[in-house]
């Protein structure tokens, strides 16, 4: 197997953890101080989301945000976030596999809620330019379309958006996002061969782009093109299939993961 893992670093500042406003959740175990949690959601962009929130506390704790599978077995947790905060509001979100998701919100004090069940389809937005596949958001096929328009100048094929190559770029965009930084090495110590072998697809040869900053698809696709190393990963004919994962939040992050099947 044969990688590559090249850095772009762009503008940007880091962005601390979004609070955004709770749907209605459970009760919580205390009439005062308490714990509520909002049912997982998918967004525009794909993702799921979960928030939650605590109010009515005098003092400080540890709330804890889980995004649970419901499957049979032990716990199915599938992303996991934390903050110290006395009463105030949090989210986190991952890229989303078709499944029945519950969210779950817990304190040290011992307040626990769990929302109602949620089952998401992670129906992909139409594709524009994205290489025939129905993959991806708008801004992120946007970026498909301008690299094989700069592969079909240097005499490549078309890369195709493959669902399980988006997901890998997209959660590790989301991952750099959640937790302010900017590797091609998770924090959890995996590299991006890693990921997309953990997304499903099997690859023979495989590479990565990323960057931080470029408002737009242009502004992105120019700044790698500039780039020798990630240039060369653009334009080598060899690969067949794409995936792109853009996240705003404290960037943006982009990801491009290149691989042949």
């Amino acid at each position: 197997m044969r990688k590559s893992a090249l850095v772009i670093v762009g503008l940007g500042s880091v962005a601390a953890i979004g609070l955004p406003a709770v749907p209605a959740g459970a009760t919580a175990t205390r009439a005062d101080c308490r714990v509520v949690a909002g049912t997982p959601r998918l967004t525009p962009s794909g993702q799921i989301q979960a928030a939650a929130a605590r109010s009515g506390c005098a003092d400080r704790s540890r709330v804890r945000l889980r995004i649970v599978k419901v499957l049979p077995g032990p716990d199915r947790t599938v992303k996991s976030g934390s903050t110290s905060v006395r009463n105030g509001r949090l989210s986190i979100g991952l890229a989303c596999v078709p499944g029945t998701y519950v969210t779950v919100v817990t304190d040290d004090r011992g307040h626990l809620a769990k929302s109602q069940k949620a089952r998401l389809t992670c129906d992909a937005p139409d594709p524009d330019g994205s290489g025939g596949s129905a993959t991806g958001t708008e801004i992120e096929n946007e970026v498909v379309r301008l690299t094989n328009a700069e592969r079909a100048k240097a005499g490549c094929g078309p890369l195709t958006h493959d669902a399980r190559l988006r997901g890998a770029a997209y959660a590790h965009s989301a991952d750099m996002s959640a937790k302010a930084y900017f590797s091609h090495t998770s924090q959890d110590g995996r590299d991006f061969g890693q990921r997309i072998k953990a997304s499903g697809f099997a690859f023979s040869a495989a590479a990565e782009n990323i960057a931080k900053g470029y408002p737009t698809a242009a502004a992105v696709v120019k700044g790698w093109m500039d780039s020798p190393g990630h240039r060369t990963n653009m334009l080598n004919c060899a690969y067949t299939h794409i995936g792109v994962g853009h996240v705003a939040a404290g960037g943006p992050y982009w990801t491009q993961d290149f691989a042949r099947s």
